[in-house]
């Protein structure tokens, strides 16, 4: 048998599913699970923010490693605190299932943000899970300006059809607002035979009141 050959069917999908009741779901119907809300700052109005929702969201804009402004240390404590967050969350989910499962980290707008941001990541993440790796099987193949990208929008992706045929995969986001990307990137992977079983992400927005 093929190395890329892998048996799962529709029912052991639905054996996974079965394990994310509780989840929140995508329009798609794929559930999915944020590890932290992240707190959207409104800059027609002020709020103010507990020190946790302070902490996720510079957590959050470190694990991006996208700006000057982040420092690899901070970089690497965000991507730990991540690491420990979501691997905690796939244990408690999945526990012996967890092998069944591939890792795909939704790529950014960049092959260079893409690598500073989840080639690391995916790679710590599978090591510590038992989960396989889908980070060489993902391309992106044409760069987007992120201004330009809106939430449905995604940058040109070539996927290794050959590795995600029959895979159970698992889906990972820095961030969601309303989840359309994550549900378009999706709909892209299962167009090469792989099984979608669920997603996380690491921050999903969210909007308070602007005080009166």
């Amino acid at each position: 048998m093929n190395e890329n050959t892998h048996p799962y069917t529709p029912q052991d999908l639905e054996r996974l599913r079965a394990l994310t009741a509780t989840w929140d779901t995508l329009e798609s119907g794929i559930p999915y699970k944020q590890l932290v809300d992240y707190h959207s700052y409104n800059a027609y109005g002020s709020y103010s923010l507990s020190n946790e929702e302070w902490d996720n969201r510079e957590m959050i804009f470190n694990f991006k490693n996208n700006s000057e402004l982040t420092d690899p240390i901070s970089h690497r404590q965000a991507m730990e605190k991540a690491i420990a967050l979501f691997t905690r969350l796939l244990n408690d989910t999945f526990g012996e299932c967890l092998p069944m499962l591939t890792l795909a980290c939704i790529p950014a707008s960049t092959a260079e943000k893409t690598r500073a941001r989840f080639e690391e990541f995916a790679q710590l993440v599978a090591q510590d899970t038992g989960m396989t790796n889908a980070y060489e099987h993902i391309h992106v193949v044409a760069d987007q300006d992120p201004e330009h990208l809106g939430d449905s929008h995604l940058p040109q992706y070539a996927f290794d059809a050959d590795f995600f045929n029959g895979r159970l995969v698992l889906l990972f986001d820095d961030i969601m607002a309303t989840g359309g990307s994550m549900g378009k990137f999706a709909g892209r992977l299962q167009e090469t035979g792989a099984l979608v079983a669920a997603a996380v992400v690491l921050g999903k927005t969210v909007r308070k009141p602007t005080a009166e």
